[in-house]
C-alpha cells in the first residue's frame, strides 16, 4: 500500500517538474505572476458558448466537446451541454495545478461560435478547508478495498439518503445538508425522483427547468465538500415499461448529457436504484422486464463511463443481498464498474449472516464494497438498528455506510406508512414513520454515526481486516458481534447483544495490550486498562452493560 501511495506522490512531483520545463520551452517564465484567468484545482468552473445559429432540435442536431490540455500533456475531453436557446455550457474541474488551454469541437464545424473556440487559464491550488478539493476527487485503486482521494489518502464514506432529491424545498434541503456536515457525514446518495422533466418523448426546451433545479442541489452539495452518489436520469422502472421510448442512440445521448452537467462535481455514479440484477414492475410482480443479459441499465453504466473524463467510481445499486451479491451480479464485467453498492440489513437480534459480506470480500474482484442502503431510521429500524448497520459494515469489509431517516430519505413519503413494521424484533409504528424531517434531522443516530467515523479515523479503519466468523481470531461466547483486526496489533469488536456476553480474542502476541471500551451511543471512551497476554488469547470479559459497545485492543 505504501509503495502505491509513494508512486502516486512521485508521479505528481514529476508532473510538476514537467510543467515547469514545458513552460520554459514555450517561452513562459513559470515564476512570473500569471495575469490571466485563474481557477481553483478540483473546483467546478463553467464556460458558456453562444451559438449564432438556431437549430430545430438543438439536443439532437449538434454535439459540442471541449478538450482541455495541461502543459504537462494531461488531456481531458469534457462534453458540453445544451442549456436552452442558443446556449451551450461546459463544466470542468481542473485536476492539476498549472496552465491549461482549451478548444471546442462541434459536430457542426461551420458554427464558429461553437467550433474552434479557444482559451487559456491557470489552475491554482485550492486554499479552502474542504478535503475534497484539498485532496482531490474520490477514486478507486487496484488493490485497495476502500475509496481514496486523488492524493491516495483514505476517504470515509458516510452518506445520507435523498431519494426524491428535488421534492423538498431548496431552503429545507440546504438546512439538511448543513446539519449533516455538522454531524460528520461525508456525502449524500440521491435518486432522480420527483424531477420536473419527461424524457420519454424526446429532450426539449421544457425539460431544462427540471435539470436546472437539479443543478442547484448538485452545486450546493459540492460547495459543502460532500461527495454525491447519484443515480442517472430517472427511476429504474423507466427503462422497463417505457424502454421503447429510449432507443440506444438516444439513451447514449442522455447519458452523455448527464455526464456533461454533473461530472465536474465530486460524484459517484450509482446507475439506478436496484438495477442490479434484474427488476420487476410493478414492484414485486411476477414479470421480469429484463434478465442478466438484457438489462438496459448496463448500457447506461457503459455510456456514463465512456463519456466521463474523470473516471469517477461507478456501480449499479444492487437489489437486496439475498437476491443479488458479488457472485451473481450482472454488472461484474461491465467496463468501468469498480465498486459494489450493496443493499443489506444485518440481523439486529442475533448473530449476523457473515456469508453475505464474506461473498463480497472473497468474490468481489477486489472492488470497493459499501453498505449503500440498509434499513432507514423510523421506517424499518430504529437508532440502535442504524448503529448496528454502520459498525457492522466497516467491521465486515464494507468500507462505507449509507444512512437514511424518516421524511429525508423520501420527502412526504407514503411508502409502507399504513401499518406498523416489525423487523429483527424492532417495531416501528405508523406514528414513528410519520416523523417529519425537522425532527428526524436531529435523530441521535445521525450524531452517533459521526462518533463512529471519529473512532475509525483515529484507529485507521482502512488497515483493519474483517474476521467474520473465523474462530482462529475470535471465539464467541453468546454475543452478537462484528470483529476486525490489523494483524495482531489492533483488534476492534462491536457487541450488540442485549446482555453482557462477549468472547475471546486469539492470535495475540504475548505481552501487554491497551484495552478500552468505547460507547457508540455517546462517543465516550472508558478507562484504559492493560491486558497482559501470556498464551496468545484474551478472555474479554463482560461488556460494561447490556447496551451495544465497542472494544478496542492495541499492542502497547
Amino acid at each position: 500500500m505504501k509503495d502505491v501511495l509513494m508512486a502516486d506522490f512521485n508521479k505528481k512531483i514529476i508532473l510538476g517538474v514537467i510543467s515547469t520545463i514545458v513552460l520554459f520551452s514555450c517561452g513562459k517564465d513559470p515564476f512570473t505572476e500569471y495575469t490571466g484567468e485563474t481557477k481553483d484545482q478540483w473546483v467546478a468552473a463553467e464556460l458558456i458558448f453562444e451559438s449564432d445559429k438556431i437549430y430545430p432540435s438543438a439536443f439532437n442536431d449538434v454535439d459540442v466537446d471541449v478538450v482541455f490540455k495541461h502543459v504537462s500533456g494531461t488531456e481531458l475531453k469534457m462534453p458540453a451541454f445544451w442549456d436552452g436557446g442558443s446556449t451551450w455550457k461546459v463544466r470542468f474541474a481542473p485536476t492539476t495545478v498549472g496552465i491549461w488551454t482549451y478548444e471546442t469541437i462541434c459536430t457542426d464545424e461551420s458554427n464558429d461560435k461553437l467550433h474552434g473556440q479557444t482559451g487559456e487559464f491557470k489552475c491554482v491550488r485550492y486554499k479552502g478547508d474542504l478535503d475534497i478539493y484539498k485532496k482531490g476527487f474520490i477514486k478507486t485503486t487496484q488493490g485497495f478495498r476502500y475509496f481514496t482521494y486523488d492524493n491516495g489518502s483514505p476517504f470515509f464514506y458516510l452518506s445520507d439518503a435523498h431519494m426524491n432529491i428535488v421534492s423538498n424545498d431548496y431552503n429545507n434541503f440546504t438546512t439538511i445538508i448543513d446539519k449533516r456536515v455538522e454531524q460528520g457525514f461525508t456525502g449524500i446518495a440521491s435518486e432522480p425522483l420527483g424531477l420536473k422533466y419527461d424524457l420519454s418523448n424526446g429532450f426539449t426546451q421544457t425539460d431544462l427547468a427540471g435539470f436546472q433545479e437539479l443543478d442547484e442541489r448538485f452545486k450546493y452539495v459540492a460547495e459543502k465538500g460532500f461527495v454525491h452518489a447519484n443515480s442517472q436520469l430517472f427511476f429504474v422502472s423507466e427503462l422497463g415499461y417505457k424502454r421503447q421510448s429510449y432507443p440506444d442512440e438516444y439513451l447514449e445521448k442522455l447519458c452523455r448529457y448527464w455526464v456533461a452537467r454533473y461530472a465536474a462535481y465530486p460524484v459517484l455514479w450509482t446507475t439506478a436504484q436496484e438495477c442490479d440484477d434484474d427488476y420487476k414492475f410493478p414492484p414485486y410482480s411476477d414479470h421480469d422486464y429484463w434478465d442478466i443479459t438484457t438489462n438496459p441499465w448496463k448500457l447506461v453504466a457503459s455510456y456514463v463511463h465512456q463519456y466521463d473524463p474523470y473516471n469517477h467510481p461507478l456501480t449499479a445499486h444492487m437489489e437486496y443481498i439475498a437476491w443479488t451479491n458479488a457472485t451473481t451480479s450482472s454488472f461484474r464485467e461491465v467496463e468501468g464498474h469498480d465498486w459494489w453498492g450493496v443493499q443489506w440489513s444485518p440481523k439486529k437480534n442475533g448473530v449476523m449472516n457473515f456469508a453475505a459480506p464474506q461473498d463480497f470480500w472473497n468474490n468481489g474482484q477486489g472492488k470497493v464494497t459499501v453498505l449503500y442502503e440498509g434499513s432507514f431510521d423510523y421506517l424499518w429500524t430504529n437508532h440502535f438498528g442504524c448503529r448496528v448497520q454502520g459498525w457492522s459494515a466497516f467491521l465486515t469489509g464494507m468500507y462505507g455506510y449509507g444512512y437514511g431517516a424518516a421524511d429525508i430519505w423520501l420527502y412526504n413519503s407514503s411508502y409502507d406508512m399504513d401499518s406498523d413494521t416489525e423487523r429483527d424484533g424492532i417495531i416501528i409504528t405508523v406514528e414513528q414513520k410519520k416523523t417529519k424531517w425537522p425532527v428526524s434531522l436531529e435523530f441521535e443516530s445521525a450524531y452517533q454515526l459521526g462518533y463512529m467515523r471519529e473512532f475509525f479515523l483515529q484507529n485507521h479503519w482502512w488497515e483493519l481486516e474483517p474476521r467474520f466468523y473465523d474462530t482462529n481470531w475470535f471465539a464467541n461466547a453468546g454475543s452478537y458481534f462484528a470483529v476486525a483486526s490489523k494483524g495482531n496489533e489492533i483488534y476492534v469488536a462491536y457487541f450488540y447483544n442485549p446482555d453482557n456476553n462477549t468472547g475471546t480474542f486469539k492470535q495475540l502476541d504475548n505481552g501487554e495490550y491497551i484495552k478500552q471500551w468505547f460507547n457508540p451511543r455517546t462517543g465516550e471512551t472508558g478507562t484504559t486498562e492493560i491486558a497482559t497476554i501470556t498464551d496468545g488469547t484474551h478472555n474479554i470479559g463482560p461488556k460494561p452493560d447490556e447496551n451495544d459497545w465497542v472494544l478496542l485492543m492495541k499492542k502497547s
